[in-house]
């Protein structure tokens, strides 16, 4: 049947709703509705990605269509499931998750997209938009679009990475701040601040082993349709996602560093502050032994009665606390 759609640019894809995109080598790119393509035939050299909103009611109805097995339709449309990959008969299924910017909490801001893939069409079903996403399209206006599913996986997987680097970026900056402003000023309301970072560095390093274990065993499977280049460049994002892992690595170190120094600094600040009352102590103690000796209200206190005996007690007082003060800076307690 005739093909009546139109061919459009990369900027006039809208991630805010369901959308299907055929990819053709020769025609370029062109948009479609779900309910357009149950009446569109793929020509050889093309494929489509279908990007569904997990909350829209058409979407197991479309998975149904489409010739998915209901348990695949069911890990599809799950609200959350590990980051996993699962190799069927007809294609794979593959659930990876990204973050749209720095977690605020335990899994706050991690996002899951669950993705199938085959020879012929890539579904992506997401709950909140992506950047990822976002950045993909973009890049479609970059360089030339994708010429197959495998090329399209291996897109996306590169930019999960490079979205992850960002965020590596972001880190090393809090922390070489921290770094400054805790060894070099002594200061310690930074606490907080380094705390998150280490939750921070936490999550990320446990989310990029999941994403690499993932993408591993993509890697691991010998399907026809992905050609040596595009595994290669799934290898390549898994290799950045090993180093982002060893960079989270690093930032918790130097947190550690950071944490054990704001530690040895306050330690050192609580001494100074005890022998500081030490040598206080020092001086007033035997200060405060001989004028409670002469205080006691008993008879046979000398000089009670002589009129220049509390301004020889006084000065005697004084000349003692001098001497004291002396002894205590010659042995350096303050």
């Amino acid at each position: 049947m005739a093909q009546t759609t139109e061919n459009i640019e990369a900027s006039h894809i809208h991630l805010d709703s369901s959308f299907v995109v055929v990819f053709s080598k020769s025609k370029g790119m062109r948009r479609l509705t779900l309910a357009e393509l149950r009446d569109y035939e793929l020509e050889p050299d093309e494929f489509y990605w279908a990007y569904l909103q997990r909350v829209a009611a058409q979407n197991r109805e479309f998975l149904e269509e489409a010739g998915l097995e209901h348990s695949d339709i069911d890990e599809l449309l799950a609200r959350e499931v590990r980051p996993h990959c699962h190799v069927r008969s007809k294609g794979v299924f593959i659930a990876i998750n990204s973050f749209n910017e720095l977690p605020s909490q335990e899994s706050g801001d991690m996002e899951y997209a669950h993705v199938w893939v085959d020879e012929r069409r890539i579904i992506c079903v997401w709950h909140e938009p992506l950047e990822v996403f976002r950045s993909l399209v973009e890049s479609f206006n970059k360089r030339v679009p994708p010429e197959s599913t495998a090329e399209f996986w291996a897109r996306l997987v590169l930019a999960i990475a490079e979205r992850a680097e960002d965020m590596v970026e972001e880190l090393q900056d809090r922390i070489d701040h921290l770094e400054d402003v805790v060894l070099e000023t002594g200061d310690h309301p930074w606490e907080s601040e380094l705390a998150r970072v280490r939750r921070f560095a936490t999550i990320v390093r446990r989310s990029m082993l999941a994403f690499l274990d993932t993408i591993r065993n993509f890697e691991i499977e010998n399907f026809s349709w992905v050609n040596r280049v595009n595994k290669r460049r799934v290898r390549e994002a898994g290799d950045r996602a090993l180093r982002i892992a060893e960079e989270m690595d690093a930032i918790r170190e130097r947190a550690e560093i950071v944490h054990d120094q704001i530690m040895f600094k306050r330690s050192e600040t609580t001494n100074r502050s005890m022998l500081m009352m030490a040598a206080i102590a020092v001086v007033f103690l035997p200060l405060s032994f001989i004028t409670g000796l002469l205080g006691i209200n008993v008879a046979g206190i000398p000089g009670s009665h002589d009129p220049v005996a509390f301004t020889v007690v006084t000065a005697l007082l004084v000349l003692i606390g001098l001497v004291l003060f002396m002894i205590v800076r010659w042995f350096k307690m303050f």
